[in-house]
């Protein structure tokens, strides 16, 4: 899988998906008779611990992916690190309130930290404040201090009627409106309509004016336009073929145009150029050997996916993706017992990944296991599955003695159920790449 929340200060401990366990119950005497438990690693709080974990190490995998600020990603990368060793422990996490409360103050203050140095809102403000400032100029500042407080409504409101009073100002102000635009409205379209006014006038930009091609390419991405996307990537990487970002970008998109030879060439050229500037973003080795992996899984050869899926893994153990990737290999191959192993180990680090329910239900059922079968293929299917249904239809079928031989049961796409909002990075497209 490939890959990103209001205004970045956005709180880690948002869990996607509830834990449905049922606390298990201490039988005292008095008012505290039938208590739930909170202290057991039986508890619904053991599991919901062990959660929020997991949920911060993604959080901050993808945070630190692409970022060019060292400091910050070596503060994340600390913080990654202790809850690495945290849930490797195998202890009682429902103990381990104090723990996590203070990653996730040190994780917060980190982004502040960053936020200040490097926000694009920050640089332009800077800018404004070096010259004489108009009429104009003051809404744009008191913009960036609604969204400081987190009134979007209001700050949109100022961007947009500075853009109105002189619209040359589109050329100073373009990322605030346009970011904006997505943030509070998830507006593609009109923030389409004021990239292209940008890119059509070919005017200079300020320094702390972010390039727009980069901006409609994650435009493009969210609205599925892949092509779109592909002709800018060409664009931006004409102009420097050092462009990391545009170079991970393209092979992207190149695997959502099925050009899956293309995208593994793109991701091996990255590795490579990347050994020679390692400094200019920070790459994730282990999600580029994955999704290489994922690729050679949409060609069909299943042992060059497990191949690249194992360096992904010998990067990052625990990277429920990768497992992922591995155990959809092993399914090609016909080797359902080691498939299903992977795909439980992916769903007990990430209990949303759709493909992996839908791979080990498809395992079980050429196990002859169907009621396993139908109990995960029904979880794919409540997670956005299409082919699940018709595998549960199959299994229904099986029951009345029917024919299921032509039965479409492979999976031609690893699907996901994010409904994330669009999200344009200046420092990198492929962090809200779904």
């Amino acid at each position: 899988m490939i890959i990103m929340k209001k205004r970045e200060l956005i709180l880690i401990l948002i869990i996607t998906f509830s834990i449905n366990s049922i606390a298990q119950v201490v039988r005292l005497s008095g008012s505290q008779m039938n208590q739930p438990d909170t202290t057991s690693m039986f508890s619904g709080k053991y599991f919901w611990n062990l959660s929020r974990i997991g949920n911060m190490m993604e959080w901050i995998d993808n945070k630190r992916n692409g970022c060019p600020d060292s400091v910050y990603v070596s503060e994340l990368n600390t913080v990654y690190n202790e809850l690495k060793t945290l849930q490797e422990s195998r202890l009682n996490f429902s103990m381990f309130d104090s723990q996590i409360n203070r990653l996730n103050i040190t994780v917060n203050d980190a982004w502040k930290n960053y936020y200040h140095r490097s926000s694009p809102f920050k640089l332009i403000q800077k800018e404004i404040s070096s010259k004489k400032i108009d009429e104009i100029d003051q809404l744009v500042l008191d913009g960036i201090q609604f969204r400081e407080e987190n009134k979007l409504d209001s700050a949109y409101q100022n961007f947009k009627k500075a853009v109105e009073k002189d619209s040359t100002r589109l050329n100073y102000y373009f990322y605030l409106i346009i970011d904006t635009e997505l943030e509070l409205n998830n507006n593609t379209e009109k923030a389409l309509e004021y990239v292209n006014k940008v890119i059509n006038r070919k005017n200079k930009l300020i320094s702390t004016a972010f390039d727009p091609y980069v901006m409609r390419v994650g435009i493009y991405i969210n609205q599925k336009q892949f092509k779109l996307a592909y002709e800018d990537l060409n664009l931006l990487l004409e102009k420097d073929s050092n462009d990391l970002n545009s170079l991970y970008s393209r092979a992207f998109v190149k695997t959502k145009l099925n050009d899956f030879i293309g995208s593994i060439s793109d991701y091996k050229i990255l590795l490579k150029k990347y050994q020679y500037n390692p400094f200019r973003i920070y790459i994730d080795k282990a999600m580029i050997n994955n999704n290489i992996g994922w690729n050679y899984y949409f060609l069909k050869q299943y042992e060059l996916c497990i191949q690249y899926a194992n360096k992904s893994l010998l990067l990052k153990p625990n990277n429920s993706n990768a497992l992922d990737t591995r155990g959809s290999g092993y399914f090609g191959l016909c080797e359902y017992e080691k498939c299903i192993v992977d795909m439980t180990k992916a769903i007990g680090l990430n209990p949303n990944l759709a493909n992996s329910y839908y791979i080990r239900g498809l395992s079980y059922f050429k196990l002859n296991k169907q009621n396993l079968a139908y109990a995960d293929l029904s979880t794919a299917s409540e997670l956005g599955v299409l082919e699940a249904d018709d595998a549960i239809k199959g299994l229904s079928l099986i029951k009345s003695n029917t024919e299921v031989e032509n039965q479409k049961q492979f999976p031609n796409r690893k699907p996901t159920n994010s409904n994330n909002r669009v999200r344009i990075d200046p420092y990198g497209l492929h962090l809200f790449f779904k």
